[in-house]
């Protein structure tokens, strides 16, 4: 399968389990995003999982921008990184080159597993960067004329907390709203696909009103709570 952000709808994966990782995968989303930053993800449970997602397009949330952490997951088989707290162009551009080898960047080539796979070894991997920080929102023009970056992807959270908010992204804050506009028309100018992390699936209409061509699910961990909750809460009635 060929990973495409247009009109995506992404799972989202932060339990290290490669059993949850099928099960999300094979539920008909278009990519999975595994969440090595503030999910529960080592090196050994992103491996089993990616091997469960065969088949299946395929993100690595990585811990920070570096080329240690891009290059691991990318040679254990994903198709991309989701690069996070990115606050410049030169930052993304040192994102998109640990994303390629030579000339194009600075990968260093030991594709181990994906040549196991019969993937092709020299291919870039996809480079989604994120948009979370209002130092990233003043210099996104830049950022946008980035080679090698693939997609952009908004963190909602660190985004309404850098611009003096709420955790919870205040979607009925009407500066907050103009504020996400502002990000996903600049992208929408430049062709580039913008998605967001939905933490709710009733958040979706707002998110694709305010401009993002791309969205995920909630996580698999917050979903099973809510689901848990909600089958508790019946029963007990």
């Amino acid at each position: 399968m060929t990973l495409s952000f247009d009109g995506a709808v992404a799972g989202w994966c932060q339990l290290p389990s490669p059993a949850a990782a099928e099960i999300v995968g094979s539920s008909g989303v278009d990519v999975v995003c595994l969440d090595a930053q503030h999910g529960l993800l080592g090196d050994d449970s992103l491996l089993a999982m990616l091997q469960a997602l065969r088949g299946v397009p395929t993100l690595v949330r990585v811990p920070h921008n570096a080329p240690d952490p891009i290059a691991r997951a990318l040679d254990r088989g994903a198709d991309g990184v989701i690069v996070p707290l990115v606050d410049s162009a030169a930052e993304a551009a040192a994102a998109a080159a640990a994303c390629a080898y030579p000339p194009a960047g600075v990968r260093s080539f030991g594709p181990t597993r994906v040549g196991w796979t019969g993937a092709d070894v020299l291919a870039r991997g996809r480079c989604v960067i994120m948009v979370e920080t209002m130092a990233a929102v003043a210099d996104l023009p830049a950022i946008l004329q980035v080679e090698g970056v693939d997609a952009i992807f908004v963190g909602p959270s660190d985004l309404s907390l850098s611009s003096g908010r709420a955790a919870i992204p205040p979607l009925d804050d009407v500066g907050y709203r103009d504020l996400l506009r502002s990000v996903t028309g600049q992208c929408r100018e430049a062709g580039m696909p913008v998605g967001v992390y939905c933490g709710a699936p009733d958040w979706a209409p707002t998110y694709r009103e305010l401009g993002f061509t791309w969205l995920t699910l909630p996580s698999e961990a917050g979903l099973l709570q809510n689901a848990v909750g909600s089958a508790l809460a019946a029963l007990r009635r």
